[in-house]
Parts: structure tokens; sequence; C-alpha cells
């Protein structure tokens, strides 16, 4: 299991050297979405993109997506809190902070 651990912890480290910062934001906010928020949301809902501090969040169906929009602050929080114990190693100009959040129809 320790290998495993040790795999994915380098392919993140390659990734982050390869990809844009955004998108390596993305990937890791996927990778840990649903301890984010919470495992019923969280298979409901994939986070698709990051753009300019705006987090664009795939949705499975419209209804949720009303009914997230009146939860949006508190996603956002949670995203911001998520980043902020995981940023602790980066520059302060790579640290990332949400503004706001998206929802999309998948």
């Amino acid at each position: 299991m320790a290998k495993q651990l040790d795999l994915r912890d380098t392919l993140l480290r390659v990734l982050k050297s390869k990809l844009r910062l955004s998108d390596y934001y993305t990937l890791i906010l996927y990778e840990h979405w649903e301890i984010i928020c919470g495992d019923k949301i969280g298979k409901k809902t994939k986070p698709k993109a990051l753009n300019r501090n705006v987090l664009t969040v795939g949705v499975e169906n419209p209804a949720l997506i009303f009914e997230l929009g009146f939860i949006k602050e508190e996603f956002v929080k949670k995203v911001n809190d998520f980043f902020s114990s995981e940023d602790k190693n980066l520059p302060s100009d790579k640290r990332i902070s949400i503004k706001n959040i998206r929802f999309v129809n998948e």
C-alpha cells in the first residue's frame, strides 16, 4: 500500500511541473472532492475547471444546481479552507483562493 501512495505522490509532483497551476489545482480538488464537500454531494458533483478564481463544478441534474446555489458561500469556504491547509509549502504568489463557484449541468 505504501508503494501506491509513493506512486500517487510522484505522479502529482510530475503533473504539477507539467500542468498549468489552475489545472493542477483542479486535479487536486477532483482527488479530494468528497472529503471537501461530503459524500452525498461529492458523488453528484465534480470539479471541472478553475479559471480566474472561479471554480466550475459539474452537477448531475438541474434541480441540484438550484439547491447548491443556496449553499454556494459554504462551498467557497470549504474549498478555500482545503487549499489553505494544502498550500503551506507554496510561495504566497502561487496560493489559490476561490472567489466564486459556478455550477453547470453535466
